[in-house]
């Protein structure tokens, strides 16, 4: 912040100080070596009054404080600097001289304070920028870690299940189970050190959760992909496809007669994920899956979860982010 203002004292005085003896040169009433001298030692005097307030606001005192002595300093060096000025007898008179004189050291100080407070505030809106874009973050990932703490023990209570059965009616298929299985958990452990993975990465996390529930609903359940090659290049909240694609699953009644279709297009920067709606007479809600995914995609863009809920389909348009 003072180097900020150090700068801005360096370029600004010589311009005021201009501006201060603009009128004595438009009045041709003194000669220019005269002139160039009274110049620069106004520069010197606003360079002074800048490291003044600048001083002053590195100090614990109050505003009103730091504005009265700013003003004392300046006119008590104004009014000291008239007075060992040598008085020449063409002088105006000297009371009217030494209201001008203080008169125009109050703007300047005013400008100068002006400025610094300027300053101040726009420091003080960047600093509480910063801590709300902070809050956001802490926000998102405890949004993420809610998520997590429901998605395991939820998940692997049913995986558990399954691999138990099948490990006493088919093996191969079993140890089909296992990998997919692994692979599922790997992603998921890691998930909280990001906030944004590739679609790429949760594209196969997904798929390893579909594969994970065909095992365990067999034809039941069914899925169509279409995926373009930009897509996997692009970034999404982690976990977010796997719970929407889950929420499909949890508020679904379906059988091998009448299978729950699921369909996952990613197409121009926008992962679109419906299905035809069968829904549950009961269902247990948590209150965290699709709520959750909303409050994350709001504090990363605008618009970045569309729902559409018709009689017949549910829709969910997620919007994939550019990388920065």
């Amino acid at each position: 912040m003072k180097n900020r203002l150090t700068k801005i004292a360096l370029f600004t005085s010589p311009i005021i100080a201009a501006y201060g003896v603009a009128p004595v040169f438009l009045s041709k009433s003194i000669e220019i070596i005269p002139l160039i001298i009274a110049y620069l030692s106004l520069s010197l005097l606003i360079a002074f009054f800048w490291w003044l307030n600048i001083v002053l606001i590195g100090t614990k005192l109050t505003s009103i404080n730091r504005y009265t002595i700013s003003y004392l300093a300046t006119f008590i060096s104004q009014s000291t600097i008239l007075y060992f000025i040598p008085k020449s007898p063409d002088q105006p008179n000297p009371s009217d001289f030494l209201l001008y004189s203080v008169a125009s050291t109050i703007a300047i100080n005013t400008i100068i304070l002006v400025i610094i407070n300027s300053e101040l505030l726009r420091k003080r809106k960047d600093m509480a920028e910063f801590e709300v874009q902070n809050l956001k973050l802490v926000n998102l990932e405890a949004q993420k870690q809610v998520l997590l703490q429901q998605l395991q023990p939820h998940f692997l209570f049913n995986a558990l299940s399954t691999l138990k059965s099948l490990v006493t009616e088919n093996a191969e298929k079993a140890e089909e189970y296992v990998i997919h299985l692994s692979k599922f958990l790997r992603y998921s452990v890691h998930a909280n050190q990001n906030d944004l993975v590739l679609f790429e990465r949760e594209w196969q996390f997904t798929l390893d959760f579909l594969n994970l529930q065909k095992v365990r609903f067999g034809e039941a359940l069914q899925w169509t992909s279409s995926i373009d090659q930009v897509a996997h290049q692009k970034l999404i909240p982690v976990l977010s496809l796997q719970t929407v694609v889950e929420n499909a699953i949890k508020h679904n009644t379906f059988t091998e007669k009448k299978p729950l279709m699921i369909s996952i297009i990613a197409k121009n920067s926008v992962v679109t994920v419906s299905n035809a709606k069968s829904p549950k007479q009961i269902v247990v809600k948590s209150g965290i899956g699709l709520k959750n995914l909303i409050a994350r995609y709001s504090l990363l863009t605008e618009n970045g979860l569309l729902i559409e809920d018709t009689e017949i389909n549910f829709t969910i348009n997620l919007k994939l982010l550019d990388k920065k």
